[in-house]
């Protein structure tokens, strides 16, 4: 779920659910992420129920920092 704040306005993500998933060999697992700045954008009711992960190099990855490269971040 992601990548939430890129913009100061924007809509959130709610209810979801991720149910009986199996994730084999990935780099990540289950993921939220947003960008650090204030934002309209938000995350609530997330429900992660059966997940199994074999060889995942980051299972759980709640990432408030995000800024791919680390170029241009707007909490910089």
């Amino acid at each position: 779920i992601g990548s939430l704040g890129k913009e100061a306005t924007e809509p959130g993500v709610q209810n979801v659910t991720v149910k009986n998933v199996v994730l084999t060999g990935t780099q990540n697992g289950l993921r939220i992420k947003s960008w650090a700045r204030k934002s309209t954008g938000f995350v609530k009711s997330i429900m992660f129920d059966g997940a199994t992960m074999n060889n995942v190099k980051y299972p759980i990855i709640i990432d408030q920092d995000y800024c791919p490269d680390r170029k241009n971040c707007p909490g910089q």
